[in-house]
């Protein structure tokens, strides 16, 4: 029987997936058996590479990815599926103010959404879908980059230091054993010159990362891990790997020389949270060289209230809105007062480490 349906047939399928344990820590721990695949993107390598990893898959062909991943399609708990699509018309937006490192910075998209269920994640209030969407033109993407900085090299005459973030529509690294980005972009960037990439993740996973560029550290990216103390990991992190696979995954690769990151964010202002934040700086301090860690980061809960409106009613049994304050600047965060005394934690416990600061 064929594996390509019509889009008209989609009502037909009620369960399209085949249970199956993989060996691998990636959060695709199952055999996915409903792809969407745009009809722009059946030709890319990348599109042959994903579905040769699912040769039972049934396949729906679609016009456009967003006539799913904008659309609330029947039970998305009970058919898993993810979409391939081509990335048109790439954007490379600059990141807002106060975030990040200085100079100039873009975020930049090869996936939209993430296969985690954190319940304080913003992509629950910027997207319809549970699905994920897999852009596959990465030779596209990366000439977009490539453009970009050579215009402010050449035509801006900047020279000081550019930074790409590429996990803000999605967790890079818990899908690169399906998505292949690592040994894609990793080599991509070692040609640039005070130019970084820097991926955030709450994946252990780093077989990819390892064996990509030869066994080589990048010296133009970052690995940055997010972190929370493992009560809040097991209440709002779901789906995700615990704090001590994360801390074995850091260990590992400061030990090899790679660049990495520790991003305390969202800091969640839970009961007893001095308790717990102090708790788990201590383990990190006492387990880790923070010497050798590249950077820095902490960052509080922060929503337009567009989006909080939305995740509130996709989960209205929430309770992350007793958290956080009423809007301020035309924002929701958690209190200033309780933003002053995290930032008073994390000074007094890594009074030797510059703490940086995305949105406090």
């Amino acid at each position: 029987m064929s594996r390509l349906f019509s889009l008209h047939s989609i009502k037909q399928i009620t369960i399209l997936i085949t249970i199956k344990k993989s060996e691998f820590s990636s959060p695709f721990v199952y055999i996915l058996m409903l792809i969407y695949l745009e009809k722009k993107a059946k030709s890319y390598p990348q599109t042959q590479k994903i579905l040769s990893k699912f040769p039972n898959a049934q396949i729906l062909e679609i016009d456009h990815y967003k006539n799913i991943f904008d659309k609330n399609i029947g039970d998305q708990n009970l058919a898993p599926a993810f979409i391939i699509a081509k990335q048109e018309h790439i954007p490379l937006l600059p990141v807002p103010e106060n975030y990040g490192r200085t100079g100039k910075s873009f975020f930049f998209k090869t996936s939209l959404n993430c296969v985690y269920d954190c319940e304080y994640c913003y992509l629950k209030g910027n997207f319809k879908t549970k699905y994920s969407v897999l852009f596959v033109n990465y030779e596209e993407i990366k000439s977009a980059i490539s453009e970009k900085i050579n215009f402010l090299r050449e035509t801006e005459k900047y020279q000081g230091p550019i930074s790409f973030y590429a996990s803000n529509y999605s967790d890079i690294q818990g899908v690169d054993s399906l998505t292949d980005f690592n040994q894609t972009f990793i080599p991509f960037f070692e040609q640039f010159e005070n130019v970084l990439m820097e991926t955030r993740t709450k994946s252990p996973n780093i077989s990819s990362i390892l064996s990509c560029n030869n066994g080589i550290p990048p010296k133009n990216t970052e690995f940055s891990f997010s972190l929370n103390p493992e009560s809040i990991i097991k209440r709002y992190e779901k789906g995700t790997a615990t704090l001590e696979a994360r801390i074995s995954a850091i260990k590992t690769l400061i030990e090899k020389g790679y660049r990495v990151g520790l991003r305390f964010l969202p800091l969640l202002p839970v009961e007893n949270y001095d308790f717990l934040y102090r708790e788990l700086l201590k383990k990190l301090k006492s387990e880790l060289n923070l010497d050798q860690i590249s950077s820095i980061f902490i960052a509080s809960l922060i929503y337009n209230p567009g989006d909080f409106k939305i995740m509130q009613k996709k989960n209205p049994s929430s309770d992350l809105r007793p958290l956080i304050s009423p809007q301020e600047n035309g924002l929701i965060k958690i209190p200033t007062s309780t933003r002053e005394h995290f930032l008073k934690i994390f000074r007094e416990e890594l009074s030797d480490q510059e703490i940086l600061f995305d949105y406090v």
